[in-house]
């Protein structure tokens, strides 16, 4: 317990500190905008990770992509959503870095570095073909979200024999 408190209170001091050395407001400002912009390419990666992740697992226990099966359609469609940026950042090396960074800890490693690129790629390439607009929608409708996740069937299981 002593330990844990310790750690929180090196924890808050760092963080304390690093606020009271900061430079100059207009620095700190740019720098706070790029880590967003960084933050948020990130968070896609992760929340596209985590669903991999889940599809993953499911498909390991099922022996294959079932898109009749409600978890996959929702995790099917938490993918997707996650991966909508892809489509308009096609040419943006550094949103895939950020985006195939954050795919890796989403994923919990299931994504490694040498798989993060093929991974991101073919997640692209997946999206390219999705309404994804229409999708907003899909989480109170299940007959269209049912219907993104068959379309996505062949792309997903491709993706998922991957990591066999």
């Amino acid at each position: 317990m002593k330990k844990v408190l310790l750690a929180a209170l090196i924890a808050v001091v760092t963080l304390s500190g690093c606020s009271v050395l900061g430079g100059s407001s207009s620095t700190s400002n740019a720098a706070s905008a790029v880590q967003s912009a960084v933050s948020a390419t990130s968070n896609d990666g992760v929340s596209a990770g985590s669903a991999l992740s889940a599809l993953y697992k499911q498909y390991k226990a099922d022996g294959k992509y079932d898109y009749t099966n409600l978890t996959n359609v929702m995790n099917t469609i938490k993918l997707l959503q996650s991966c909508k940026n892809l489509k308009t950042n096609a040419k943006d090396g550094q949103y895939w870095k950020s985006f195939a960074s954050g795919l890796i800890l989403g994923s919990n490693n299931l994504v490694t570095e040498q798989t993060s690129g093929i991974v991101t790629n073919s997640l692209s390439n997946l999206v390219k073909n999705v309404d994804t607009d229409k999708l907003q929608s899909a989480q109170t409708n299940t007959v269209e979200a049912v219907g993104a996740a068959k379309s996505a069937a062949s792309s997903i299981s491709n993706i998922l024999a991957l990591f066999k």
